[in-house]
């Protein structure tokens, strides 16, 4: 099982797109933690993967210490390992030397790229830009860590800049980029040329590195040229939606993703007494429904229409998919597969070794 344990509601930014506008000094409790912990051993996987969140989760190093302090303290044939999702301000040489120790082994770096673009939305509460250490302490995690995923958020107001972000996370060191377009905010039919033209533009650069045999991975377009290749896609089946990853709020409530986190609707269970099956079945049951539209879409099997998350916050409807999500996957499609079928044709052995070879 992935757990998700939000250790802290509080953030040391104010980014000016931050979905969670109401931020609280909310904190998780130590004993929900080890409740949570005995919870899993009780269940005696052979792995389990804790990711510490927030807010800001370095904002409690100390928690983080105890969580992995008690766990060994622990007599268990399950392997644990550890992941963070940060921005990255207070990461510094004793915590990174920590992680590398304690098997940290996926870190969600928040970066939106070069230090124009950066300092345009991720800023701290006074104001201030956030690049200069933000950059400094990125170089030093590359080097000590792998699995580091650049996690770079594309507004209306970056998103003409995209390219120029790429190119510089690339050049210094990231190997995976997560693009998180930012679906709430008001895109109109007018942004759509400007959202494939920069799309495009990014799969130039993919395609250079790719060719040139750097191993990085840009994930919407692997994750969509593999939609292809295996003709199925189902985004609550590939998240494991309340089956294999679960989000622990600060409360100690138990929810099966992110977006959910706060809304008594989705709760499926506590850290005390584990998932609640029926309502858990019940919710993922009702995730996997469809609109008459998409089951006749011709791309349904490709599109990501069956993220109820992402439906939850675009449309407040965990089975309504918003126009721009619908618009945008047509968008990465089209541009994946232009840049596949490019790939293939001209580098047939790099293509069937990035996407078909195991260990991919």
């Amino acid at each position: 099982m992935n757990y998700r344990l939000y250790l802290t509601e509080n953030c040391n930014l104010k980014c000016k797109y931050c979905y969670e506008k109401n931020k609280t000094t909310n904190e998780m409790d130590l004993e929900n933690i080890k409740s949570i912990i005995d919870y899993e051993l009780k269940q005696n996987n052979k792995n389990s993967l804790i990711n510490f969140y927030g807010g800001e989760p370095l904002l409690r190093k100390d928690l983080i210490y105890k969580t992995i302090d008690y766990i060994k303290s622990k007599s268990t044939n399950t392997k644990f390992n550890f992941g963070l999702a940060t921005n990255g301000i207070l990461l510094d040489d004793e915590f990174l030397k920590y992680m590398k120790k304690n098997n940290f082994t996926h870190i969600a770096y928040s970066f939106d790229g070069n230090e124009e673009v950066q300092n345009r939305n991720r800023i701290m509460a006074d104001g201030k830009g956030t690049f200069d250490v933000v950059e400094k302490n990125a170089k030093k995690t590359l080097k000590v860590l792998k699995n580091v995923v650049a996690m770079v958020t594309v507004t209306q107001n970056t998103l003409q800049n995209l390219s120029d972000s790429v190119e510089y996370l690339i050049s210094i060191g990231f190997k995976i980029i997560n693009l998180q377009f930012d679906y709430t905010a008001d895109w109109t039919d007018a942004d759509l040329d400007k959202i494939e033209d920069a799309y495009r533009k990014v799969s130039e650069i993919y395609y250079k590195n790719i060719v040139k045999k750097n191993r990085i991975n840009i994930l919407i377009f692997d994750k969509k040229i593999r939609t292809y290749i295996d003709d199925t896609y189902v985004c609550n089946k590939e998240c494991n939606f309340g089956m294999e990853n679960l989000y622990v709020a600060t409360d100690g409530n138990l929810y099966p993703c992110v977006q959910f986190v706060g809304n008594s609707e989705y709760v499926i269970g506590n850290c005390k007494e584990g998932v609640e099956i029926s309502r858990r079945d019940t919710l993922i049951k009702n995730a996997f429904k469809e609109s008459e539209t998409c089951k006749q879409c011709a791309i349904k099997n490709r599109c990501n229409h069956t993220c109820c998350c992402r439906n939850y916050v675009t449309m407040k409807d965990i089975n309504k998919v918003s126009p721009i999500i619908c618009e945008t996957e047509k968008i990465f499609i089209k541009i994946s597969d232009e840049m596949a079928e490019k790939l293939y044709n001209n580098y047939p052995k790099i293509f069937i070794q990035k996407f078909y070879n195991k260990g991919r």
